[in-house]
């Protein structure tokens, strides 16, 4: 049987992935992606603090603590996942900058497809990968869908928006078919990291990240929420994808980056209602 799961686990990860990335193409238009980065200030912060420091962040912090080699290889290979899928409904919970924080999302998952593969050689070098073999998978993976969907926005609206309504359904489905059998595989390695240090780590560099972005967001409080909540979370569906496939065998990896995703969820779902009712 946990062989079969073992199996599934890669097709899963990979139609939440690219159903997740169509659903984005397909409710946006090129305006409300470029929009916000007319801001030249808000648009390099944004490129420094998620591809230099949030990835330092989880470097330094995963070696100061001491988290084994696996461990540390999820939590800085999440780090450098773009920004998290749920990240515009956390902005929106919040009362923030929607508009920012969905340009946000899509130029920073078109930056990651290039980013990822080379940062990988440099933050992990003992890490051996084949970079053009990754290169194409995001690809075909991540810009392709996004893509498509933004051209059947553009052309197609009404479809575009029936479909969208049908994709969102489907990546929520896969997306908790994915936890699921993660769970189910790992779950008693899982309790082990309790006493690993590693919720520690995932949990200082979540809220470090998410401290940079409400920094780097001055002076309105839209565009701070928006940084602070896209930086906060990473990108689930990118970083698992690589993880299966380039760490296949040190399943500790895949249970890193969901372990941090779940405080993800834990830490920054309540905290966007915070800030809700602190506007209200």
């Amino acid at each position: 049987m946990n062989e079969i799961l073992t199996k599934a686990l890669n097709p899963v990860i990979l139609i939440f992935l690219v159903s997740t990335m169509l659903a984005c193409g397909l409710s946006l238009t090129l305006g409300q992606i470029f929009g916000p980065f007319r801001n030249v200030r808000l648009a390099i912060s944004a490129a420094v603090a998620s591809y230099l420091l949030v990835p330092l962040t989880a470097v330094v912090v995963s070696r100061l603590i001491g988290i084994e080699e696996p461990l540390r290889y999820g939590l800085v290979l999440l780090s450098m996942a773009a920004g998290a899928e749920a990240g515009p409904k956390l902005t929106t919970n919040a009362k923030g900058n929607v508009g920012f924080s969905v340009g946000l999302l899509v130029v920073s998952l078109g930056i990651t497809i290039f980013y990822i593969p080379v940062m990988l050689s440099l933050l992990l070098p003992e890490v051996h990968l084949d970079k053009v073999k990754l290169l194409v998978k995001l690809c075909l993976t991540v810009a392709l869908p996004i893509v498509v969907g933004l051209f059947l926005k553009a052309r197609v609206a009404g479809l575009a928006e029936r479909l969208n309504k049908c994709v969102h359904k489907i990546s929520s489905v896969f997306m908790i078919l994915m936890a699921v059998l993660i769970i189910i595989l790992n779950y008693k390695e899982m309790f082990l990291l309790v006493g690993s240090g590693a919720p520690l780590a995932a949990v200082i560099v979540i809220l470090v990240s998410f401290i940079i972005g409400y920094l780097l967001g001055w002076p309105d409080r839209g565009t701070r929420l928006s940084m602070a909540f896209m930086h906060g979370g990473r990108n689930a569906s990118i970083a698992l994808m690589i993880a299966s496939q380039v760490f296949s065998d040190q399943p500790k990896v895949l249970m890193m980056i969901t372990l941090t995703v779940v405080l993800m969820l834990i830490l920054l779902l309540p905290t966007s209602y915070l800030f809700k009712a602190k506007a209200e």
